[in-house]
């Protein structure tokens, strides 16, 4: 593998001499829009372009890629394109653009043409195959079992059981490709990643709720417009918490698997039973985030007038839902 990993304090030496390494900012346009800082000369990457776009350089090519959240997902796997590319000079900067940030590095407005100095673009081929973003970004260098706060996002098929009573096999397995992939896709676009595919739903996990939350309204709004043409696609339900996690591997000598503990699963996987075909539940730690960070949404929520009784929590957890009247979040 190619990939290497980068301090801001040895991207920062590398940048006062020449040459200095390409450095592509990877990030969604509206995380762009949000946060129009960036390191300087840095040429935007953007996670949402259908197909994804790299820049067609001479493939020894000194790269830096780095993305807003310190798990280094998106950026993880922008490096993983470049490799599939040719590229053999690639780094990700530990810590993204928190770290940079902490650091005392420096910043600069990123201008809209900054993609104008790369003369040729490459279309993406085939995504690269490999282990989880999750193994090569989020869990790089830790030493497991290890604990991280992380953003637990649960997503449930609505109406499975009817789904699979009237369907073929062959109905029921395409259904559920169309279904997941377009939340694999919006998780990943989100510095996020999937944990586990379970039957009607999966478990998702992000770096914090700023990721998660809107992540969560663009799989919902992604789904809907994909009924317009599928109808018989489910809807989708979802929870979302945040908190310390425990990561480790569980299992037998002959199969062994990536494990997350802690109550922020539980109380997600909880809580979807309360929102209804196109809702979203979210617990007090998340909308603390949404608050600070994506006030429109934390607008789409409504506190749900009785607070939650949860199995194995000693105390009721208060909980928000997506009021009815919205149709849309703004993503």
């Amino acid at each position: 593998m190619n990939i290497g990993r980068i301090t801001p304090a040895a991207l920062g030496e590398r940048l006062r001499h020449s040459p200095a390494p390409l450095l592509l900012d990877a990030r969604r346009r509206d995380a762009f829009r949000r946060e129009p800082l960036a390191l300087p000369h840095a040429v935007p990457i953007y996670m949402d372009e259908q197909p994804p776009q790299l820049p067609d350089l001479p493939r020894s090519t000194p790269v830096v890629v780095y993305c807003l959240c310190n798990g280094q997902a998106s950026s993880t796997r922008v490096a993983r394109w470049l490799e599939a590319a040719g590229y053999r000079d690639i780094a990700v900067l530990d810590g993204g653009w928190p770290a940079w940030l902490a650091g005392g590095g420096v910043t600069a407005v990123l201008a809209p043409e900054a993609r104008r100095q790369i003369a040729q673009w490459a279309v993406l081929g085939e995504e690269p195959q490999g282990d989880l973003i999750a193994e090569a970004a989020f869990l790089r260098g830790l030493v497991l079992p290890a604990r991280r706060e992380l953003a637990v996002l649960f997503v449930d098929m609505v109406d499975s059981t009817r789904l699979f009573a009237t369907h073929s096999p062959e109905q029921v397995l395409s259904l559920v490709q169309a279904f997941m992939e377009i939340v694999t896709e919006i998780a990943v676009s989100h510095c996020g990643d999937v944990h586990d595919f379970e039957g009607d739903g999966a478990m998702l996990y992000f770096a914090s709720p700023t990721e998660s939350l809107p992540a969560a309204f663009a799989i919902r709004d992604a789904l809907a417009e994909r009924r317009v043409t599928r109808h018989d696609l489910p809807e989708v339900r979802m929870a979302l918490d945040f908190g310390p996690l425990i990561i480790g591997r569980i299992g037998g000598r002959e199969r062994r698997g990536l494990s997350f503990i802690g109550t922020a699963v539980h109380t997600a996987a909880r809580l979807l039973k309360l929102p209804p075909p196109g809702g979203i539940a979210a617990t007090e730690a998340v909308m603390n985030y949404a608050r600070m960070s994506h006030q429109e949404h934390a607008e789409a929520f409504v506190l749900h007038a009785e607070p939650q009784h949860l199995k194995g929590f000693d105390a009721p957890v208060s909980v928000y839902l997506t009021h009815p009247s919205s149709k849309r979040g703004k993503t």
